[in-house]
């Protein structure tokens, strides 16, 4: 009777036998089995939940730039727009096309991290310079975004480590790009430390920080923090970070509190104006050859 209600799929079914039963092991192991296969259904299901709400999210997220694309080129075919507002609807329609793209980028990203086609290439690397340049390309970003900034990075010095060029700038542009989009903040800091075989790279802002609820979710897929941080974004960015780090066989961890980023980045001569601010802070922790 137990084992046709086994065999026909209920998971919650175990069966019992006196402890020095010769049978008593052979038990044991079904309903261990059980136990597996509950769990396993579990993971199932809300996997396919996730993907679910993937799906929703999805939908609205690229639904509506597009309209908003749409409308405005609709806009100008239909010669509704005079001359005077003609640039600043291409330059919006522009805009809003390149959020898009940058939007179906990392979808792709995502995807191909959950489907294990993400193909790395880990070769020596100079990581002190590829950050350098990496950070060459961001400065007008920040400045643009008005944010001060501070990067620490040693000049006259090579630090050789194997990774993946495309993945360690997916990391660095995505962590750069929360900073922007959600921070709050109007100031950034960027700083390695070497210890022993570690390479840790800090990357900080003095934001709003995120709350003591949102703080173990933040790497989570669809995950959107607060809005003490701000919700816009396709909750991806960070998950996708997480992933690219495993794959060099790395850690991250991010760090909030009261007055955080004004006890541990201190930039010589903003004083005392983020005393008050929480700041957020995340660590990237990876071997070096």
């Amino acid at each position: 009777m137990i084992l046709d209600e086994i065999a026909d799929g209920n998971p919650d079914r175990r069966m019992i036998d006196h402890e020095n039963s010769l049978t008593a092991e052979l038990i044991y192991k079904i309903n261990a089995i059980m136990v597996n296969m509950k769990e396993e259904m579990n993971r199932q299901k809300q996997s396919e939940l996730t993907y679910r709400s993937l799906i929703t999210s999805l939908s609205h997220d690229i639904r509506t730039p597009l309209a908003s694309v749409a409308g405005y080129l609709e806009a100008l075919s239909s010669h509704l727009v005079d001359e005077e507002n003609r640039e600043m609807y291409i330059d919006t329609a522009l805009k809003k096309s390149y959020n898009l793209k940058d939007y179906v980028d990392t979808l792709f990203e995502w995807l191909k991290l959950e489907s294990g086609e993400r193909i790395y290439l880990f070769q020596e690397t100079d990581v002190y310079e590829l950050l350098r340049t990496i950070m060459t390309d961001w400065i007008p970003h920040l400045e643009n975004n008005g944010f001060d900034f501070e990067i620490n990075i040693p000049d006259d010095k090579k630090l050789i480590c194997k990774i993946d060029r495309s993945a360690f700038q997916r990391i660095m542009n995505n962590l750069i790009q929360n900073v922007l989009a959600h921070s709050g903040g109007d100031v950034f800091f960027l700083s390695t430390v070497c210890s022993k075989d570690v390479l840790e790279i800090h990357a900080a802002d003095n934001g709003s920080g995120i709350s003591k609820d949102d703080l173990p979710h933040v790497f989570e897929r669809l995950y959107k923090c607060s809005a003490a941080r701000g919700t816009k974004g396709n909750g991806l960015g960070l998950s996708i970070v997480k992933e690219l780090v495993k794959a060099h066989q790395g850690t991250i961890e991010v760090r909030s509190g009261q007055g955080h980023f004004s006890q541990e980045h201190c930039i010589p001569g903003q004083g005392g104006r983020d005393s008050q601010k929480a700041g957020c802070e995340f660590i990237i922790r990876m071997k070096m050859i």
